[in-house]
Protein backbone atom coordinates (compact mmCIF):
# COMPACT_ATOMS: atom_id res chain seq x y z
CA UNK A 1 0.00 0.00 0.00
CA UNK A 2 2.95 2.28 0.49
CA UNK A 3 3.88 1.84 -3.16
CA UNK A 4 0.43 2.86 -4.39
CA UNK A 5 -0.29 6.46 -5.19
CA UNK A 6 -3.36 7.81 -3.47
CA UNK A 7 -5.65 10.10 -5.39
CA UNK A 8 -7.89 12.49 -3.54
CA UNK A 9 -10.93 14.10 -5.12
CA UNK A 10 -12.25 17.22 -3.62
CA UNK A 11 -15.95 17.96 -3.83
CA UNK A 12 -17.70 21.15 -3.05
CA UNK A 13 -19.96 21.02 -0.01
CA UNK A 14 -23.13 21.42 -2.09
CA UNK A 15 -22.04 18.67 -4.48
CA UNK A 16 -21.23 16.33 -1.59
CA UNK A 17 -24.64 16.95 0.02
CA UNK A 18 -26.39 16.42 -3.33
CA UNK A 19 -24.47 13.17 -3.89
CA UNK A 20 -25.47 11.92 -0.44
CA UNK A 21 -29.10 12.82 -1.17
CA UNK A 22 -28.93 10.97 -4.49
CA UNK A 23 -27.42 7.88 -2.85
CA UNK A 24 -30.02 7.88 -0.08
CA UNK A 25 -32.79 8.37 -2.63
CA UNK A 26 -31.47 5.44 -4.67
CA UNK A 27 -31.34 3.26 -1.56
CA UNK A 28 -34.92 4.21 -0.71
CA UNK A 29 -36.06 3.37 -4.25
CA UNK A 30 -34.29 0.01 -4.09
CA UNK A 31 -35.93 -0.79 -0.76
CA UNK A 32 -39.34 0.07 -2.24
CA UNK A 33 -38.60 -2.22 -5.18
CA UNK A 34 -37.62 -5.04 -2.81
CA UNK A 35 -40.83 -4.47 -0.87
CA UNK A 36 -42.88 -4.63 -4.08
CA UNK A 37 -41.11 -7.82 -5.18
CA UNK A 38 -41.85 -9.44 -1.82
CA UNK A 39 -45.53 -8.51 -2.16
CA UNK A 40 -45.52 -9.91 -5.68
CA UNK A 41 -44.03 -13.22 -4.51
CA UNK A 42 -46.57 -13.44 -1.70
CA UNK A 43 -49.46 -12.81 -4.08
CA UNK A 44 -48.01 -15.25 -6.57
CA UNK A 45 -47.82 -18.00 -3.94
CA UNK A 46 -51.42 -17.26 -2.88
CA UNK A 47 -52.49 -17.48 -6.51
CA UNK A 48 -50.70 -20.80 -6.86
CA UNK A 49 -52.42 -22.16 -3.74
CA UNK A 50 -55.81 -21.03 -5.05
CA UNK A 51 -55.13 -22.65 -8.42
CA UNK A 52 -54.27 -25.92 -6.72
CA UNK A 53 -57.44 -25.70 -4.65
CA UNK A 54 -59.50 -25.00 -7.78
CA UNK A 55 -57.84 -27.89 -9.61
CA UNK A 56 -58.69 -30.26 -6.77
CA UNK A 57 -62.30 -29.06 -6.71
CA UNK A 58 -62.62 -29.51 -10.47
CA UNK A 59 -61.10 -32.97 -10.20
CA UNK A 60 -63.59 -33.88 -7.46
CA UNK A 61 -66.45 -32.49 -9.53
CA UNK A 62 -65.38 -34.51 -12.57
CA UNK A 63 -65.20 -37.63 -10.44
CA UNK A 64 -68.72 -36.98 -9.17
CA UNK A 65 -70.00 -36.39 -12.71
CA UNK A 66 -68.45 -39.65 -13.90
CA UNK A 67 -69.95 -41.48 -10.94
CA UNK A 68 -73.39 -40.03 -11.71
CA UNK A 69 -73.09 -40.92 -15.38
CA UNK A 70 -72.19 -44.46 -14.40
CA UNK A 71 -75.11 -44.79 -11.97
CA UNK A 72 -77.80 -43.09 -14.04
CA UNK A 73 -79.50 -45.12 -16.73
CA UNK A 74 -78.41 -44.46 -20.28
CA UNK A 75 -80.92 -42.61 -22.41
CA UNK A 76 -81.99 -44.62 -25.42
CA UNK A 77 -83.02 -42.46 -28.36
CA UNK A 78 -84.98 -44.12 -31.14
CA UNK A 79 -83.31 -44.20 -34.55
CA UNK A 80 -86.05 -42.04 -36.08
CA UNK A 81 -85.35 -39.23 -33.62
CA UNK A 82 -81.60 -39.53 -34.17
CA UNK A 83 -82.08 -39.05 -37.91
CA UNK A 84 -84.44 -36.16 -37.28
CA UNK A 85 -81.89 -34.45 -34.99
CA UNK A 86 -79.09 -34.76 -37.54
CA UNK A 87 -81.37 -33.33 -40.26
CA UNK A 88 -82.27 -30.39 -37.98
CA UNK A 89 -78.65 -29.54 -37.24
CA UNK A 90 -77.67 -29.65 -40.91
CA UNK A 91 -80.70 -27.58 -41.91
CA UNK A 92 -79.87 -25.01 -39.20
CA UNK A 93 -76.33 -24.75 -40.57
CA UNK A 94 -77.67 -24.29 -44.09
CA UNK A 95 -80.08 -21.59 -42.92
CA UNK A 96 -77.27 -19.81 -41.11
CA UNK A 97 -75.08 -19.97 -44.24
CA UNK A 98 -77.93 -18.68 -46.42
CA UNK A 99 -78.59 -15.89 -43.96
CA UNK A 100 -74.94 -14.83 -44.00
CA UNK A 101 -74.83 -14.96 -47.79
CA UNK A 102 -77.96 -12.80 -48.07
CA UNK A 103 -76.48 -10.29 -45.64
CA UNK A 104 -73.27 -10.22 -47.68
CA UNK A 105 -75.29 -9.57 -50.86
CA UNK A 106 -77.18 -6.72 -49.16
CA UNK A 107 -73.94 -5.12 -48.00
CA UNK A 108 -72.44 -5.52 -51.47
CA UNK A 109 -75.52 -3.85 -53.01
CA UNK A 110 -75.21 -0.95 -50.57
CA UNK A 111 -71.51 -0.58 -51.40
CA UNK A 112 -72.31 -0.59 -55.09
CA UNK A 113 -75.03 2.04 -54.65
CA UNK A 114 -72.62 4.21 -52.65
CA UNK A 115 -69.93 3.70 -55.25
CA UNK A 116 -72.14 4.97 -58.09
CA UNK A 117 -73.13 8.10 -56.18
CA UNK A 118 -70.00 10.23 -56.35
CA UNK A 119 -69.97 13.02 -53.80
Amino acid sequence: MADEKLIHVRLEYKDAIQSKKDILSSEMDLLKIIQTIKKYHKLRSEEFKLKIKLYRQIKTLLTEIRRLQKNLPELKIPEILKEHETKETTSKKEIANDNIESQLREIQEKLNSLGTNNF
